[in-house]
């Protein structure tokens, strides 16, 4: 018996400003990119209550639809499942299957809005199981918190940790393979 494989989806929402007047005035906007910790605090909002499992689920289905069409969303869209899902955070995690997460991960970043709100959604991690997803977001949030607190110039410093972790990942595939296809062999000492 064969069994089904999944992958857990670790995604986070951010609230850009918008620069309509009547929602946001232009004071707050103009000075949004001025203090690093302001804008940290402002994209990394509390989801409205209206936001919820069911509300995601339907917006990535409808974007699995609208940009894959109906073979995508067929294919993807069956087996996805909100697994966690928090406002205070705005954090969730997805179960999907694992040939299809590379397609649920493109339709996440091709949302721009859920319930009348402008958001971006982010996937920050990809793992075979729910724990390492957890472990995972606690340890990032943990950080973002410290460099809030902290903001001495640290904020670009994350950011481009954030970016460098990110394209580490993006370089080696969940079979414990790089791109090139050569295994990554954990007890290869470094001959430099």
């Amino acid at each position: 018996m064969v069994r089904i494989k999944h992958r857990y989806l670790l995604f986070d929402i951010l609230y850009p400003p918008t620069s309509d007047s009547k929602i946001t005035p232009r004071d707050e906007f103009s000075t949004f990119s001025k203090s690093e910790s302001n804008a940290l605090i402002q994209l990394h909002q509390t989801s409205p209550a209206k936001i919820n499992p069911r509300t995601i689920l339907s917006t990535i289905r409808k974007a699995l639809q609208d940009n894959y069409g109906d073979t995508g969303s067929g294919k993807a869209g069956g087996s996805l499942i909100v697994k966690y899902f928090s406002n205070k955070t705005s954090t969730g995690i997805l179960r999907c299957d694992r040939e299809q997460s590379d397609l649920i991960v493109a339709a996440l970043s091709l949302i721009t809005k859920i319930e009348s709100n402008f958001v971006i959604f982010r996937c920050l991690h990809v793992s075979g199981t729910i724990k390492k997803c957890e472990e995972y977001s606690i340890d990032k949030t943990r950080q973002l918190i410290n460099v809030i607190k902290n903001n001495k110039g640290k904020v670009e410093d994350y950011m481009l940790e954030m970016n460098e972790i990110k394209q580490v990942e993006d370089d080696i595939n969940f079979d414990g393979e790089e791109k090139g296809g050569l295994p990554i062999d954990e007890n290869q000492e470094d001959s430099s």
